[in-house]
């Protein structure tokens, strides 16, 4: 699968590329491929990576406590041009911030597009962000008996990660049948030990073969 990568918030798409290294060398023996791509919005880095990694550094949108209000729609046409131009790409893969982002277009294009085939086949969503709404006001509701996203996920997450409970709320929005769940017991991280790195693969593998297994015209 071509997956389109996006970055967490205040870094880049050149520090999501290391920050995946370990777990892409394994993804891509088995013939994935992947497109980094920037956020739209300037930002300051990470304060952890302050000194450490160069510049420049980007959002997708504002981050909390600022609402992304029509800044998610504009994130949303920066993806959109993205994939016209660069596409096409079987499925997303996103950190923090870039896996909200993800997971809103993916609500977003099967609410406006209800006949067409979901945006991507398949998502990775690594310690991710509680997804906005369209209209960049508030977050998405679970719903009793339905789920928001519908296409095969693979959810990685941290119990030590303060946005944990972001991260669990976003994986109540997909369907249980089809969503992976790997809790690497760590903080607001991609993990790189060996046990970490062999179980993401195995979600994402996994996750991988469920949307393959389904066409993607009927996927949702």
């Amino acid at each position: 699968m071509r997956f389109l990568c996006l970055h967490g918030a205040s870094t880049n798409s050149e520090i999501f590329e290391i920050q995946t290294g370990g777990l892409r060398a394994e993804l891509e023996k088995k013939g994935h491929r992947f497109k980094f791509v920037n956020g739209k919005m300037d930002a300051k880095v990470e304060e952890e990576l302050e000194g450490i990694v160069d510049g420049p550094f980007h959002n997708h949108y504002p981050r909390s406590p600022d609402l992304p209000r029509s800044h998610l729609a504009e994130a949303f046409e920066h993806i959109y041009r993205i994939l016209a131009e660069e596409g096409p790409f079987d499925a997303v893969m996103g950190f923090s911030q870039g896996a909200a982002l993800a997971a809103a277009m993916l609500v977003h294009h099967d609410k406006t597009n209800p006949a067409t085939a979901p945006l991507f086949r398949a998502a990775v969503l690594i310690c991710g962000g509680a997804p906005y709404e369209s209209s960049g006001i508030e977050q998405l509701a679970p719903q009793p008996d339905t789920y928001a996203i519908t296409i095969p996920t693979a959810h990685i997450v941290g119990k030590k990660d303060p946005l944990y409970p972001e991260s669990m709320k976003l994986y109540t929005l997909c369907e249980p049948s089809k969503a992976a769940l790997y809790d690497h017991g760590s903080k607001h991280m991609v993990p790189f030990d060996m046990k970490s790195n062999e179980e993401m693969v195995r979600v994402i593998e996994d996750t991988v073969a469920r949307a393959m297994r389904t066409p993607r015209a009927v996927m949702s």
